[in-house]
């Protein structure tokens, strides 16, 4: 069976589009049971899970009755659907897949064995503490569709899960993202052992000055710019991407704001917004920015520096950012001392709330 019936989802969504139509809805039902033919009332189905200190959550679930008998509709049916089922006590499941004939009558989802994955995290220097939670995401090798979260911590991951062949995923903003294909089954579990997490650059630099910058081009400073031109300030830089609708639409607008209402009260910071090497140019760069529709800031007139990353060995790949857009904060003797998915560290910083 097809995981996934491609075809007749396309098929489906040109018709829709042709006949000006909203994408079919569809009820899915059936019972749940183990491979005796046991009914398994309490039972959930979810497209999504967490598992946090081995115990499972389903991320909008379908609970079946008492009966054993469930049912869902969905308003916008996609065309066929990666179940994960589990019995009320997590320790019978199933990975169930539901293509678009499958869908048309009762399912039967059986729950047999699981498979116990463990595991310990640890960082690759000893240096760089542990962070203390790393979400993994678990995905189906075939298809690469996540299916659920696990958070690990200092004790380690521990989830269970119907045998197969699975690929883990995980990152964190100062390690460097790591995938790892493992098979479930036949025994009953598996050890991962230690799996370690490479610092970035990043990571390494906390509490000290970061390499310099490396970038292309600079507009409303100097060419040759660097952290290092503003001690005895703070400085904030937002490493974004005009490809990234909420960097362009949000964080820059916000951070326009943020500063214009910093100003009247202090004097010793400085904002620098730092693109990434996806635009060669600022003619590219804004481009990009017309594809999200009108803007309410004008790239050429923005209230601090703009910098674009070199094309090659620039500043996003040589410290190893993972993922825009986020903030790096620097304290007055240019150390980097915190990075954040958001920019009121800087304002508790000037208040002095941050040592």
């Amino acid at each position: 069976m097809k995981r996934f019936a491609t075809v007749a989802v396309l098929m489906a969504a040109v018709v829709a589009l042709a006949e000006d139509k909203p994408p079919p809805s569809r009820k899915i039902e059936g019972v749940v049971a183990d491979t005796s033919n046991v009914l398994q009332p309490g039972s959930e189905l979810a497209l999504q899970w967490s598992w946090e200190a081995g115990s499972a959550t389903a991320v909008a679930g379908i609970k079946a009755d008492a009966k054993g008998h469930f049912e869902h509709m969905f308003k916008k049916w996609p065309g066929g659907l990666l179940v994960v089922a589990y019995d009320q006590k997590r320790e019978r499941g199933c990975l169930l897949a539901v293509d678009e004939e499958a869908s048309k009558k009762p399912l039967t989802v059986r729950l047999g064995p699981l498979v116990k994955v463990k595991g310990k995290i640890a960082t690759g220097d000893p240096l760089v503490p542990l962070p203390p939670e790393v979400t993994m995401t678990v995905a189906t090798i075939e298809g690469n569709v996540d299916i659920m979260r696990v958070k690990a911590g200092e004790k380690g991951l521990s989830f269970r899960i119907p045998p197969g062949k699975y690929r883990l995923k995980w990152a964190n903003d100062l390690f460097r993202a790591v995938e790892m294909d493992i098979e479930a089954g036949p025994k009953a579990e598996l050890d991962l052992g230690v799996l370690k997490l490479e610092p970035t650059p990043v990571a390494l630099g906390l509490g000290k000055t970061m390499p310099p910058f490396r970038a292309g081009f600079v507009r409303g400073g100097k060419p040759d710019l660097q952290i290092a031109d503003y001690k005895g300030k703070w400085v904030l830089v937002l490493f974004w991407g005009s490809w990234c609708n909420t960097s362009s639409t949000q964080w820059i607008p916000n951070l326009i704001e943020f500063d214009e209402r910093l100003k009247p009260r202090y004097t010793n910071y400085q904002i620098l917004a730092y693109h990434d090497a996806t635009a060669k140019t600022f003619q590219e760069m804004e481009e990009k920015l017309a594809t999200h529709g009108e803007l309410h800031w004008n790239p050429h007139d923005i209230p601090f520096p703009l910098l674009l990353d070199a094309e090659e060995g620039g500043t996003v790949k040589t410290w190893g950012i993972v993922g825009e857009p986020i903030v790096f904060l620097f304290d007055p003797e240019g150390k980097f001392i915190k990075q954040a998915r958001d920019y009121a560290m800087l304002e508790k910083a000037l208040m002095g709330e941050m040592k």
